[in-house]
């Protein structure tokens, strides 16, 4: 248990002040418990915060896989476009997760952007894998063109990146206006092709 409440109160630290914002002695207060206390779950702040990063990017895949098993029965158009509605759902969260984020993305601490960098594209991984079933199965029944899976999945990926950094700069409902522009597009390339009489 203390464990845990280790990884949430330092999820909320790292989240709103950094890695080199935050403090474990003000984590240990957090938690209830002596600074010395933490080591005996820990080596060090370095350690939990990696932790923290693990546990973040699980709950994220954790959330979609669970999100898109959800929606299985729906048409692959509906899925995409549920897909992306996830992910801009998650931009526009203001809990610690989405904040975790939007900082280690933007503002990685300088000793950790590399290990960053590779935790990111675990994660990305781990989405391209998902990402491919449906691709595939959409292709096998038809319900899109037999595209390169490749491609299909670089695509969705700089769609779903250039709403994350475009939630940035406008305001909701130019943001909105995207999305929509962002799925009619997306879809339209995705579409199977009419065959022609």
């Amino acid at each position: 248990m203390s464990k845990d409440k280790i990884l949430s109160e330092a999820l909320t630290l790292f989240a709103s002040r950094g890695y080199e914002g935050t403090a474990l002695s003000e984590l240990a207060e957090r938690v209830g418990m002596k600074k010395a206390s933490i080591y005996s779950h820990f080596k060090n702040k370095e350690e939990i915060f990696w932790a923290v990063i693990d546990r973040a990017y699980q709950d994220e895949i954790d959330k979609f896989s669970k999100g898109m098993k959800e929606v299985q029965q729906l048409s692959f158009r509906e899925r995409l476009h549920f897909m992306i509605d996830q992910h801009v759902h998650f931009y526009k969260e203001n809990d610690v997760n989405a904040t975790l984020w939007r900082r280690m993305t933007l503002f990685p601490p300088e000793a950790f952007r590399e290990g960053l960098k590779a935790k990111l594209l675990e994660y990305e991984q781990q989405f391209n894998a998902l990402l491919e079933t449906e691709l595939q199965v959409a292709i096998e029944e038809k319900e899109i063109s037999d595209i390169d899976l490749d491609t299909g999945l670089a695509m969705i990926l700089c769609i779903v990146d250039g709403l994350f950094v475009e939630y940035s700069y406008y305001d909701e409902n130019e943001f909105n206006e995207r999305v929509e522009a962002v799925k009619k597009m997306t879809w339209r390339s995705f579409a199977p092709k009419v065959e022609e009489g």
